[in-house]
């Protein structure tokens, strides 16, 4: 049938795998003799070690394995030290050797050891069907010692955030490095339960709150190297945490409001008002987002975030409003005005609010076009 997907045989493809088991220390990559090595294979027919090995006295190791079955499997290398597994990245070519195939464990401690919080991304969406606005929330997590953070004891957390108290809905996002079980929601805690090995990691999740949750107040509990916040809301009131409004962002049509801080000190508050719906005409004009589009503005966040959290990020200058960026204000003044005006359905007044509405997002729709064009 056309546009279906069957998995194919691909049990002839010869492969093979050629890397090392290193530790890291502040002196630099130390290779760990005699450790032992797996490679697996994980599918949608069946999951398995395929072959195992320990490393030789310079610390390499090298497996020869063939692909079968499903064709969407993935194989990868793993190695267990000091009690915390550690993963290669997928085997996505014939021949993988060097980098690649390194893999790079550590000591533990179960410390007290600082995690820094390089960056904050929280996004707020309009408000759904359901009375309720989404909300999506991605951390990143340094790690800047050698050493592998480890829980105290079995059942303590690695590390806490917060989440407001009417939160409800709470998810993790698939698109992040964590798996389902590596983090508990509890009340408006948020806890991580998972080994954090030095470097960078993300945690991304959504919910929902309700509109009596606004204005919300969002503490920022740590030091926060880049705070980033993207609301749909056209008429929302920012303040806080020298938070600066920048370019907005079109995501499939949509548009955020885009503000960005740097180096925020803990214990700050940012404050986030947006107004309550009005009557059905309002429900009709403000359509919540969808929840692929919720997800696919983590996801760029997340993707973002992998790219510049290795060198320092820099906030750049306030520049003049954009043509979209007058028009978004235009029409959420516009849209004020008509709220705070008592119109009957089958007025003039209100005709010719839908039309002046109407050409202003065709403007702004223009307006993005030819921006686009130009990034």
């Amino acid at each position: 049938m056309i546009g279906s997907h069957q998995a194919t045989d691909t049990s002839t493809v010869a492969r093979s795998v050629d890397g090392r088991i290193v530790r890291g220390t502040r002196k630099g990559q130390e290779p760990i003799a005699g450790q032992w090595v797996v490679l697996h294979r994980v599918g949608p027919d069946r999951a398995s070690p395929l072959d195992s090995m320990r490393t030789a006295a310079d610390g390499h190791y090298h497996m020869r394995y063939q692909t079968s079955g499903d064709s969407s499997a993935i194989y990868f290398v793993s190695t267990k030290y000091a009690g915390v597994a550690y993963f290669s990245s997928p085997l996505r070519t014939p021949i993988v050797r060097g980098d690649d195939a390194t893999i790079t464990v550590f000591d533990t401690t179960s410390g007290p050891m600082p995690i820094a919080l390089g960056g904050r991304h929280i996004i707020i969406g309009m408000v759904q069907a359901n009375g309720r606005r989404p909300v999506g929330e991605v951390y990143d997590l340094k790690n800047d010692s050698t050493v592998t953070l480890i829980p105290r004891d079995s059942t303590g957390p690695v590390w806490v955030a917060h989440v407001p108290p009417a939160a409800v809905q709470f998810q993790l996002n698939p698109s992040g490095d964590l798996a389902t079980g590596a983090v508990s929601h509890r009340g408006n805690t948020v806890e991580l339960y998972v080994p954090l090995s030095p470097g960078i990691r993300q945690m991304a999740f959504t919910y929902e709150l309700p509109v009596s949750a606004f204005p919300l107040s969002l503490p920022v509990e740590r030091a926060t190297g880049v705070l980033e916040l993207l609301v749909q809301e056209p008429t929302a009131r920012v303040k806080g945490g020298s938070l600066r409004e920048m370019a907005p962002v079109n995501a499939e049509g949509r548009m955020f409001r885009r503000f960005l801080a740097q180096d925020i000190p803990a214990n700050t508050v940012v404050t986030v008002d947006a107004p309550r719906l009005v009557g059905p005409e309002r429900q009709k004009v403000y359509v919540g987002v969808g929840v692929a589009l919720f997800a696919a503005m983590l996801f760029a966040l997340i993707f973002a975030g992998r790219r510049a959290l290795p060198s320092r990020t820099r906030v750049a200058a306030p520049t003049s409003p954009t043509r979209a960026q007058v028009l978004l204000r235009e029409i959420a003044a516009l849209d004020a005005e008509h709220e705070r005006a008592v119109v009957p359905e089958d007025s003039e007044a209100r005709s010719a609010y839908e039309s002046k509405r109407r050409a202003l997002k065709s403007e702004l729709a223009d307006a993005i076009a030819v921006e686009q064009r130009h990034t």
